[in-house]
């Protein structure tokens, strides 16, 4: 008896342990139809909750959010600001900002979202806020699209449009004066892909006294990615060419790698056929992953294979693939022609031209002589009777 019920206490236990602990980390979901909503949503939310919008939500203020983990899904929706009510106590005039408190920051990740018609900034992340883009598109924004400002901002699919009075302005790295701390910097971390209407200032680096250093990541997945190269920030597409940089800058990248340029090795396959391939500075490339780049058919080349590659013309230098490239570089690919061998014929049965009233024919044909013959026989043997 002892036994069971100690058996039926530490069910209890554990059973109340595990309720406690789903309760503290439930996430509940609330959708929200307007502004009001949307702020005693924020109010209430619990790290973790999600906030739905389930139509355009149009701002009279601005929305800081500075000590709460949350997401807020647009579902497709806008946010926008209501052109015939808008007000500000501060300086802020950006729809929405991640922000903090001495004790916590806050996370804000926003999805599914479009943002315009901002007062300044489409987005913040201020002061150790940390700001997530994922399915974003922010366009017509007075000041431009995003800011880190002492915060992180993390893309991970943001679309970018016109923004900015005077020129394009997407994603600005800056430090407000008011931001005291020194160890505190504006960081853009790239997480997958970044994609604008522009070319001009995608992102920008502020130019501010305040800002003296600034920080740039990619994790290891991104398609898009953001270097360091000379005084500018230069973002890449998947095959490491440049699509877009920022402008120059003396502010130090306390953080982040150096673009590493792209060289093209010229294949020459004959004397006026040549293809291109690229790759990045100082790495090496195998024969065979060279030859997989080169599509023969596609050149003309159809019926030939690839037996080497060479320094010249004349094919009396290989090409040493152990060593790096790091500069442009031109190879001469030595091409044989593929044997071809013609299938033997099939051998054929003569054809029988026996007619059809052969060997069948001739019996047919005896057996009516004997008939015939027998007839006649028969025929004279009555006469003579």
């Amino acid at each position: 008896m002892k036994t069971t019920k100690k058996l039926i206490l530490l069910f209890a236990l554990l059973l109340a342990a595990f309720i406690l602990n789903g309760n503290s980390s439930y996430a509940k979901t609330t959708p929200v139809n307007d502004e009001e909503e949307l702020i005693a949503a924020i109010e209430g939310a619990s790290d973790g909750d999600v906030i739905e919008l389930t139509t355009t939500i149009k701002l009279s203020t601005p929305l800081e959010i500075t000590d709460k983990v949350i997401t807020i899904d647009g579902k497709g929706n806008t946010v926008t600001k209501d052109e015939s009510d808008w007000h500000t106590s501060s300086a802020n005039g950006t729809l929405i900002t991640a922000g903090s408190t001495p004790e916590k920051s806050a996370k804000v990740t926003l999805k599914n979202l479009t943002l315009t018609k901002a007062e300044k900034y489409g987005a913040q992340a201020y002061n150790k806020g940390y700001l997530v883009l994922d399915g974003v598109t922010i366009y017509d924004c007075g000041y431009g699209g995003v800011i880190s400002n002492a915060g992180t901002v993390e893309v991970v699919n943001l679309h970018l449009g016109q923004n900015g009075q005077y020129e394009n302005n997407g994603i600005e790295l800056a430090k407000s004066a008011a931001i005291k701390d020194d160890d505190n910097n504006p960081k853009l971390i790239m997480n997958g892909t970044l994609t604008s209407t522009e070319d001009v200032n995608v992102v920008y680096i502020a130019i501010n006294d305040a800002l003296s250093t600034f920080e740039v990541d990619n994790t290891e997945n991104t398609t898009n990615k953001i270097f360091v190269n000379g005084d500018k920030l230069v973002i890449t597409d998947q095959n490491n060419n440049i699509i877009f940089e920022s402008n120059s800058t003396d502010k130090v990248a306390g953080n982040g790698d150096t673009f590493i340029p792209n060289v093209t090795i010229t294949v020459y396959l004959m004397e006026d056929a040549a293809t291109n391939i690229s790759v990045i500075s100082g790495t090496t490339i195998s024969m065979e992953a060279l030859q997989s780049q080169i599509d023969l058919k596609a050149l003309g080349f159809e019926n030939y294979t690839i037996e080497g590659f060479y320094t010249d013309n004349a094919y009396t230098t290989k090409f040493n693939f152990e060593n790096p490239i790091t500069a442009d570089v031109t190879m001469y690919a030595k091409l044989a022609q593929n044997q071809t061998t013609t299938p033997a014929p099939e051998a054929t049965t003569p054809k029988d031209e026996t007619p059809k009233t052969g060997v069948q024919g001739n019996i047919v044909l005896a057996l009516s002589v004997v008939a015939l013959s027998s007839l006649a026989i028969l025929t004279l043997k009555r006469k003579d009777i």
